[in-house]
């Protein structure tokens, strides 16, 4: 048993406590409120501090920002000067050193023009020609059409953070690079109070400039400190963490321009300081006045607790059972009385004590009777209530209707039955009939189902069913009957469910099944006749229209041989023409039967190597016209998924297409590569012959369409249409670019 605390220890304490809580709690309650003020003004003075770091960084990018945006409106010009004026801000760019690196790109990504700073060991010329096209902030500038910033990431020329900036320039691109250094000696020069520092933090959680610059070269990672993420989060405040064991008191900002962090912190001792110093004053009083208390305490003890110790020892004899103590000598009046008291209590409870003792070995028997019938009452009772609450937990939560029915008549519905029925009260079902709600056309079954459940008393198995809601409507539900106890009488559970959707969507599919089967048999008759009419049609063209042109072509060269010296001298060109137009006339029918072909034939998907069949198709031009200077630029690699015959088709048009439209220049350049444009990966075919106007570009993919005439290019117009047809065959398409006299590109896109 636990020992009690005495009367003495009590009043000891409590003289203690009278005289130390007060001075503790007052003390305390100072102490708090002065630590919370003096964080809060630190917390605010930082916040301060930060949010003009914050307005020096941005004002600090601007600059670069602003000069980026210059030199790309200055390309953008049409006065012919534009060149000029960007050379003249390179070498600005070059003396002043606000950019490691400056980039003008053309409209391809390639770089034209290169400055570097003058701490930058770079040559230029090792960059001209570079494709940056793949950058991301490059391709978010073109896709954009405005100013466009990159990550921050390590300079290769200087190991320093950097960011780049790129802007539009004309048909180009300028690209200039911005080392950070600047935030290492911007969080230097600002120094908080209390021996803090200035963190800049990017949006990766990387430190980008502090006073100890080593950090920043290392990269430190704080992305998984609690006042990284909640700033990144865009909450700015004050937080209290530990770094390296030593708590620290920071205040965070984001820099809205770039999403950067900048943390203003300062060790949480020194701010708090002068705090500390009133807490050693408060505790040296508080100490100082419980040992004045303890002193006070001790001597009131001696002198007030004597009588009160006697009459205790008093009492301990009484509890031994020993009725004839003696009384203690005289003391203060109360004791007197409390000692005469004690006497005549002693007497009552000596007499009392005798009668207890029978009747408590009497009650104790009975006790221990109902402690066992009550043990087993609450125990039956905690486990009809949980099973009560499980089963009202699960009908009330079901999504299936349950009801019950008792002598013919509804006497429960849950909330999912009242939706079913349609109606908004339990009033509303509850005592009415179950025939009123049974389609009539069901009565019959359901009343036998009813009385079988009731004879039996065996669960009926699911079954179909219609009934009748109280707006008169008629919902499909598949019902279960269980047989149930309600109120100590027989009763079933019906268990509902709503299919009617089920049923309409079972409907629904049946029609359109029967509606599909009548539309693929027409389809089909009508492809069937198609394809049987495209067949006779180039029967007829293979063999009815290619007699006549053998017989105008062959009579037009017996003509010239047999009477050439006969005829006029007018009459030679003519038949000339006669015979080049037989000819041309052969060759569109051919293209037309390819063209046929490429629609009709069966298709097979594998690996195809396009870089080698383009380098056979070149080999065959060159060996054919070796008398011309063409240079073909072919990449490796390219392997695409389809039929090797169709694209074999494909590419022969497209690089027929560029030899053909460059055989008027000395020399030329076709390249062959792949690219990858809105993130669809393409493959293209290049030259810089004849090109074209872009304002016809959608007549170059259609039958007979040519943008040029037949005496200054040869050619039907089907080649194009040919590579149109079988991109589409293999679920991709083709375009082009291209400008008058400077060349064009096709591309082609296959999945």
């Amino acid at each position: 048993m636990k020992r009690k605390p005495s009367f003495r220890n009590a009043v000891l304490t409590a003289l203690l406590v009278a005289a130390v809580v007060p001075v503790l709690a007052i003390g305390l309650i100072t102490l708090t409120i002065e630590r919370r003020n003096l964080s809060d003004h630190v917390g605010t003075t930082n916040l301060t501090l930060a949010r003009s770091v914050s307005r020096e960084v941005a004002g600090s990018l601007r600059e670069p920002q602003s000069f980026i945006e210059h030199i790309g409106k200055v390309m953008g010009r049409d006065d012919g000067k534009a060149r000029e004026q960007a050379r003249r801000l390179l070498e600005e760019v070059r003396a002043i050193g606000l950019f490691e690196s400056v980039y003008l790109l053309d409209r391809h990504g390639r770089v034209a023009d290169v400055a570097f700073a003058q701490n930058v060991p770079a040559s230029p010329r090792d960059y001209l020609g570079m494709d940056l096209s793949n950058l991301p902030v490059l391709r978010e500038t073109l896709a954009r059409g405005g100013i466009g910033r990159s990550k921050v990431f390590l300079s290769s020329a200087t190991g320093d953070p950097a960011v780049m900036f790129a802007a539009p320039a004309g048909e180009g691109a300028v690209v200039g690079t911005v080392g950070l250094r600047v935030l290492s000696r911007i969080a230097e020069q600002i120094k908080p109070d209390d021996g803090g520092s200035v963190i800049i933090v990017s949006r990766a959680g990387k430190v980008i400039g502090h006073p100890d610059y080593t950090l920043v070269q290392r990269q430190t990672d704080l992305g998984g400190m609690e006042i990284v993420r909640a700033g990144l989060a865009g909450m700015a405040g004050t937080h209290t963490y530990a770094v390296d064991g030593v708590e620290r008191l920071g205040s965070v900002v984001q820099i809205p321009e770039t999403g950067w962090l900048v943390i203003v912190e300062v060790p949480l001792a020194k701010a708090l300081a002068p705090v500390t110093k009133i807490e050693s004053i408060f505790w040296f009083g508080t100490v100082s006045t419980i040992l004045l208390a303890f002193l006070l305490a001790l001597a009131g003890r001696a002198v007030v607790l004597r009588p009160v110790t006697a009459l205790v020892a008093c009492a301990r004899e009484i509890a031994r059972g020993n009725y004839a103590f003696a009384p203690p000598p005289p003391s203060f009046r109360e004791v007197d009385e409390l000692v005469d008291n004690f006497s005549a209590m002693t007497d009552a409870v000596h007499g009392r004590e005798r009668e207890l003792r029978d009747r408590n070995e009497e009650l104790a028997m009975t006790e221990e009777e109902l402690r066992q019938q009550i043990d087993e009452y609450q125990m039956s009772q905690d486990q009809l209530g949980e099973s009560e609450e499980r089963y009202r937990l699960l009908v009330e939560s079901s999504p299936d209707a349950i009801v019950i029915h008792c002598a013919g008549r509804y006497v429960f519905a849950n909330p999912a039955a009242l939706r079913l029925y349609g109606a908004d009260y339990p009033d509303q079902l509850v005592g009415r009939p179950i025939t009123d709600f049974v389609h009539p056309d069901s009565r019959e079954v359901v009343a036998e189902r009813i009385q079988r459940l009731y004879a039996e008393r065996k669960p009926a198995p699911l079954s179909e069913q219609q009934l009748i809601r109280l707006d008169g409507t008629v919902v499909e539900v598949d019902v279960i009957g269980i047989p149930f106890t309600f109120n100590g009488q027989p009763a079933v559970q019906v268990v509902l469910r709503d299919i009617t959707r089920r049923k309409l969507a079972e409907e629904r599919i049946r029609r359109l099944n029967e509606e599909l089967e009548q539309r693929v048999s027409e389809r089909t008759i009508l492809l069937e006749t198609a394809n049987r009419e495209l067949e006779a049609f180039s029967y007829s063209v293979s063999h009815d229209l290619r007699a006549p042109l053998r017989h105008i072509d062959g009579f037009s060269m017996a003509l010239m041989e047999d009477c050439g010296d006969s005829l006029p001298e007018t009459a030679a060109p003519y038949l000339e023409k006669i015979k080049s137009a037989s000819r041309r006339m052969g060759q569109l029918i051919d293209d037309l039967l390819d063209l046929s072909r490429v629609s009709r034939s069966t298709m097979r998907r594998e690996s195809v190597d396009l870089s080698r069949m383009v380098r056979d198709l070149a080999r065959e031009f060159e060996e054919s016209q070796p008398d011309r200077r063409v240079e073909f630029e072919i990449a490796d690699g390219v392997v695409a998924k389809g039929d090797p015959t169709l694209l074999r088709v494909a590419l022969a048009n497209l690089m027929d297409n560029a030899w053909k439209y460059t055989g008027k220049k000395e020399s030329a350049h076709i390249r062959f590569g792949e690219t990858v444009i809105d993130g669809e990966r393409v493959i293209f075919v290049s030259d810089d012959g004849a090109g074209f106007d872009m304002r016809y570009v959608n007549k170059l993919f259609g039958p007979f369409q040519r943008l040029h005439s037949a005496d200054e290019f040869e050619g039907t117009g089907i080649g194009l249409a040919t590579v149109q047809r079988i991109a589409q065959r293999h679920g991709g398409r083709s375009w082009a670019e291209g400008e008058e006299g400077k060349g064009a590109t096709f591309y082609l896109a296959l999945p």
